[in-house]
């Protein structure tokens, strides 16, 4: 037998040399099969010679003084599929890509200061931007062309032309480079700041005349031909309700909640939600699923149904976590990045269903009547498919009276039978899980678990959370306080950024008001402080996006505004409030004021682009509260008031516990301002304060209550 029908992966080098034909790359894998990233590994057998971002490929283009071809997307994305099929597994262009350029294929989770850097770029030269997002770069790592999805043909077209020009006209190609990474690299302009800047009231109200200017009064959200749920946005003006009562802003937000979740962004069968959808009535849904936008979304519901009375976004909320708890987290306890749009090759087919899939799934009795519930028809509203999309949002006393059933009946109908949904849609072909662990999202999930305690008081959600902090701290954080970005499969992958830094230390927070352990705190504490230190800007407030040791090679960038998730520096502002009321330590405080006076200009022009630092200004405003409940544990009167506290959730207070003969002296070192606060007259006693000024201590929780809602909690 020949050697050529005797190879295996074993025979072939763990790096394949430069001359590795395109046909060994596809039967042997390339050098993306041995890394963490399942997105890396996704292209592991494409004939092009990909490399991943590192020493090895950065200095083959140095030394060879080739352009690098940088691709950046993440396992989850549909149209990075899509590319790969139609260009990256073909072999004519694997052939001249490998002749001509360095390939470097990054995954955005794991790097995601590479991809801002890149996506800046991007952005500047094409005034758009997206994923997969595709760069070329000169030998030294400067973007001179780029965009985002490129056809087979409009690919190869693009990098013939690029070849030739950098073999003619070198010089000009490389003056474009170093005009797109100056703009890049410029100082954001900053206007002055009055010298009452962080408390300026006008800056919210003028977002949220503006949210109410583009709101969609008909289909709720945003006035977008694709709706993007944006939780970030909408728990700022949840918050704002709170604080001002509203009611025009707490209907807009009802409204949009109601929208979301009777519609096909929600996954109503096996819970959570989707991406976005593509239409204006949030109907049919882009299929994959986030843990960012899980996290959030289900802290919103949680939330907007304390605030706003509504049980059924509670229920939302809850649900969403369960999905959560059950599909997406590690034996381990960490919580997993991402489910994929395509299933089988196809997006969406997981997800859609028939009258006929109906029929199989629940029996004929009650599948016409489950149709007209979950939205079902025989035109369906799916890519002309005949499959829907399924809904609710439909009158149920309409159907109880067309079908002449009962309206608990039909109420209850969905319910019944939504286990034998789930079992029959699990007999299909299922999308793909990216068993990602993200530092940051974890983070996000930590704080919804530990709303889902608040407010439904099961340790299961609250035992989530601890499992979910444990885990990370013991296999994300390095001896030297340092984070990893992820771990896929054990194995740690890219620096922390300071999304990762400041997204734990907030759900640690909130773990630590809620579960009392005071290990908690104290790593939220080490956290910020580190990140105050290591991510500091030299000119000017606030942070950057990447460590002091990170590479940056366009040198270290600073990530501002807030997008599907809320942007780092605006929740290291939340952390600095939050720890100056819990610890007593003003200069937490001041900090924050002095980050958002000198970001007043951009906050100004930004509005409601920038809603994660409004929430914070929220804080800083005030009023922050730090309450304590002082009194043991088994106590009736202690758990009546921790009742209280959850019942009313509220996002603008932080909460410390402590025996009733006070904090001991562990605590004591990490929040100073526990002092003196402990139980009275033998009765568990509730401490609600501001900046060291208290309202009168007292065991009753219905006081209690008055003094955490008149402070803004409704």
């Amino acid at each position: 037998m020949s050697d050529d029908n005797n190879n295996s992966d074993n025979d072939f080098p763990r790096n394949p040399p430069p001359s590795a034909s395109p046909d060994d790359l596809r039967r042997h894998g390339n050098r993306l099969r041995d890394e963490a990233s399942l997105y890396l590994r996704q292209h592991a057998h494409n004939p092009l010679d990909w490399y991943p971002w590192g020493p090895e490929a950065l200095e083959r283009a140095r030394t060879e003084n080739r352009p690098v071809f940088l691709s950046i997307g993440y396992s989850s994305c549909h149209w990075c599929h899509v590319m790969e099929h139609e260009v990256f597994e073909d072999d004519e262009v694997a052939a001249f890509m490998n002749a001509h350029f360095v390939s470097i294929k990054v995954d955005r989770e794991e790097r995601p200061d590479l991809d801002s850097v890149y996506m800046d770029a991007v952005q500047a030269m094409t005034g758009r931007g997206g994923w997969p997002m595709s760069v070329f770069l000169t030998p030294d790592l400067k973007p001179f062309h780029g965009g985002t999805y490129i056809p087979r043909d409009h690919f190869l077209q693009l990098v013939r032309q690029i070849d030739e020009v950098l073999r003619t006209r070198r010089a000009d190609v490389e003056r474009q480079a170093d005009q797109v990474t100056d703009h890049i690299a410029a100082a954001l302009p900053a206007g002055p700041a009055p010298a009452d800047a962080a408390l300026d009231a006008s800056l919210i109200d003028r977002a949220v005349a503006r949210a109410g200017e583009v709101y969609d009064a008909v289909n709720g959200g945003f006035q977008q031909q694709q709706k993007f749920p944006t939780p970030v946005k909408w728990r700022f003006l949840l918050h704002r309700h709170r604080r001002r009562n509203d009611p025009d802003t707490a209907a807009r937000v009802a409204h949009t909640l109601e929208a979301m979740q009777g519609g096909g962004l929600q996954d109503h069968v096996g819970g959570g939600f989707h991406r976005y959808t593509v239409d204006h009535r949030w109907t049919v849904p882009h299929f994959e699923k986030m843990l960012y936008d899980n996290a959030q979304l289900a802290a919103l519901y949680l939330e907007g149904g304390a605030a706003l009375d509504r049980p059924d976004f509670t229920a939302t909320g809850l649900d969403t976590l369960d999905f959560l708890m059950r599909e997406m987290q590690d034996p381990a306890g960490g919580f997993y990045g991402s489910f994929d749009a395509d299933s089988g090759g196809e997006e969406g087919t997981y997800y859609v269903w028939s009258p006929a899939d109906l029929a199989a799934a629940v029996g004929e009795a009650d599948a016409a009547i489950l149709a007209d519930v979950l939205g079902v028809d025989e035109r369906g509203n799916f890519e002309g498919t005949g499959a829907s999309v399924l809904t609710r949002r439909h009158d149920l006393g309409r159907i109880a009276a067309r079908h002449g059933r009962n309206l608990e009946d039909v109420a209850a109908l969905f319910p019944r039978h939504r286990t034998a949904l789930r079992a029959f849609r699990d007999q299909r072909t299922p999308p793909g899980l990216d068993r990602k662990i993200i530092t940051s999202w974890n983070g996000l999930t930590i704080a919804a678990l530990v709303l889902g305690y608040a407010a439904t008081g099961s340790t299961r959600y609250l035992d989530g959370a601890r499992r979910a902090a444990d885990h990370l701290l013991a296999r994300h954080r390095r001896a030297d306080g340092t984070l990893c970005r992820a771990t896929s499969e054990g194995r740690a992958a890219g620096e922390g950024v300071l999304d990762d830094y400041a997204f734990l230390a907030d759900g640690l927070v909130d773990l630590f008001q809620y579960g009392g352990d005071p290990r908690h705190l104290a790593a939220a504490r080490e956290l910020i402080d580190f990140a105050r230190v290591d991510f500091a800007r030299d000119d000017g407030p606030g942070y950057h996006l990447s460590g002091r040791r990170a590479d940056a090679p366009l040198g270290r960038t600073v990530d501002y505004f807030d997008s599907v998730i809320p942007s780092g520096n605006a929740v290291m502002v939340r952390n600095l409030v939050r720890l100056a009321a819990l610890t007593g330590e003003s200069g937490y405080r001041d900090e924050a004021v002095a980050i958002l006076s000198g970001w007043h200009d951009l906050l100004r022009r930004g509005g409601l682009e920038l809603a994660g630092w409004l929430d914070a200004q929220l804080l800083v405003a005030g009023p922050c509260l730090d309450v304590v409940i002082a009194g043991d544990p088994d106590d009736d009167g202690t758990a009546a008031l921790l009742r209280t506290y959850r019942k009313v959730m509220p996002a603008h207070a932080v909460l410390a516990r402590v025996p009733a003969a006070g904090a001991p002296d562990d605590l004591l070192a990490l929040a100073p301002a526990l002092a003196g606060k402990a139980a009275r007259d033998g009765r568990a006693t509730a401490y609600v304060c501001e900046h060291g000024a208290c309202r009168a201590p007292t065991p009753d929780p219905r006081e209690f209550e008055l003094q955490l809602r008149g402070a803004g909690g409704r």
